[in-house]
């Protein structure tokens, strides 16, 4: 171990045993923001059906500064970049909204729902559904290593991180550099426009292979009691190597880590089939979204996104009790308000349930589910459920899509020849030269990199020895429909 980071500590960890600590990472877990994740469940409403996912955004933090370190160990990194991606990685989701991702979304995305009497409200979200049927598609990505903006819960982090000042104070002790948070952020947002910040460092924190991702596939697999977080930890991490491109350095595995990096994007795949979509998972959060949604347009009780920033900003106490426990207390607010009367009666129904712990009814032989990587194949299958061929059922039933791909890799010639189709679709006078090779630098950065022992670096998907060259665009599609719960009392 490298004698000068001095621990002070260590946490016993469920997932990672014991996790030592550092003084200054000591202070910031004492911090009543970074406490404030101990009320942050890293699951949402998941241990309704799996009862042992009670585990929190503040364990999971700790867990990827220890992974990160140890990704930083593997790869020979300095001690000072050791110092930032601990430091990185325990406030990576220093941002993180009630709820975790159910709470974000509204505000980052928000919901196009309109206040209509409940038989107009399913017909809207069911026409929406088809719309999303008539233009599924399963294609490359091709902006990659794009950085958070606006309220997604990392650029929330970032805000936290440089306007903080007791935060700030302890990382630029800590690092004995003025930049250090704003190299941080970066990390935290996936920013590697900046010529301050290593690509590097980013890539450790937020990619295809990053410490984050390790540990919350395994902590979630820990919790659930599901196996899907077993993959060969040790062998990746120990494979760790990294190249360059145009002069930036990649994460990248030697070939030896070939199996078991396909093993974890695979595993990664089947936790969201079996655990994150989980037909009674998928309608609660579906419900607190919807609720979320309506509460932060209507500055009832939720703070509406421009105030949340200005809460940060300003180092506002109510910032500190943004967590589960405002959710919970809000249903029963938005239900014993004197101003009840004036709220949509689908926001009472849903209100209500989720104070109950209960859900519509799911509609059996309403599921369509597949694995699939043609997109009118895809479609095909889609167009043949019932809420997309029976009017009569438009009225009656809420209906969810859900869709993951396997990765977001695609092999370089088909990369190529979608980039060079976008950009005849833009006139071909938007992408310049320059943006089709950031475009490749950054799909070398956001997924998983190999490289040879003559210093060749490409993708899992474009090498014959990963099951990744045939599987990369494998997508898992899910679509239920659920009884809307119309006779609830409120």
């Amino acid at each position: 171990m490298d004698e000068e980071i001095k621990f002070v500590g260590q946490v016993l960890d469920n997932v990672h045993g014991f996790i030592p600590y550092t003084a200054a990472e000591k202070k910031i877990m004492e911090t009543q923001l970074f406490k404030r994740l101990q009320s942050i469940k890293q699951l949402s409403v998941v241990n309704w059906v799996f009862p042992g996912s009670e585990h929190t955004r503040f364990i999971h933090s700790l867990g990827v500064m220890h992974i990160a370190d140890k990704m930083a160990i593997s790869l020979g990194l300095t001690t000072k970049e050791r110092k930032i991606l601990r430091l990185a990685g325990l406030l990576h989701d220093i941002g993180h909204y009630p709820l975790s991702h159910v709470c974000e979304a509204p505000y980052h995305k928000p919901m196009t729902l309109e206040e209509l009497p409940d038989s107009d409200f399913c017909h809207c979200l069911n026409q929406h559904i088809r719309d999303k049927i008539d233009g599924f598609s399963i294609e490359p990505k091709l902006m990659l290593m794009s950085k958070s903006t606006g309220r997604h819960h990392e650029a929330i982090g970032a805000l936290v991180v440089c306007s903080n000042t007791e935060i700030r104070k302890i990382i630029i002790e800590e690092c004995q550099d003025e930049y250090a948070p704003n190299i941080i952020a970066d990390i935290i947002i996936g920013n590697v426009e900046r010529t301050e910040t290593d690509p590097l460092l980013v890539q450790i924190i937020h990619s295809e292979l990053d410490a984050d991702g390790i540990d919350y596939l395994m902590r979630d697999a820990t919790f659930s009691g599901t196996s899907f977080g077993s993959f060969e930890i040790d062998q990746l991490i120990r494979c760790l190597t990294y190249g360059e491109q145009e002069g930036k350095r990649i994460l990248c595995i030697t070939p030896k880590g070939i199996a078991a990096a396909d093993q974890y994007l695979i595993n990664k795949f089947f936790s969201y089939s079996q655990v994150v979509f989980n037909k009674h998972i998928t309608i609660s959060e579906w419900m607190a979204e919807c609720v979320i949604d309506w509460m932060q347009k209507h500055h009832a009780v939720f703070p509406s996104g421009a105030e949340l920033e200005d809460w940060i900003k300003k180092e506002r106490i109510e910032y500190l009790n943004f967590t589960d426990n405002m959710f919970w207390s809000a249903l029963d607010q938005i239900l014993k308000n004197q101003l009840c009367d004036l709220v949509p009666h689908y926001i009472k129904v849903f209100c209500k349930n989720l104070l109950l712990h209960n859900e519509p009814k799911f509609i059996k032989g309403s599921e369509v589910r597949f694995i699939e990587s043609n997109t009118n194949d895809a479609r095909t299958l889609l167009k043949k459920a019932p809420i997309y061929t029976d009017d009569a059922l438009m009225d009656k039933r809420i209906t969810l899509l859900n869709s993951r791909c396997m990765t977001k890799q695609v092999p370089f010639d088909a990369f190529c020849t979608a980039l060079n189709a976008m950009k005849e679709r833009e006139n071909d006078g938007v992408l310049s030269d320059d943006d089709i090779a950031n475009a490749k630098l950054s799909r070398l950065m956001e997924c998983i990199s190999i490289k040879e022992g003559d210093d060749d670096v490409h993708l899992l998907c474009d090498d014959p020895r990963s099951l990744m060259r045939t599987m990369y665009n494998s997508t898992l599609v899910m679509m239920r429909s659920y009884e809307f719960p119309e006779n609830t009392p409120v």
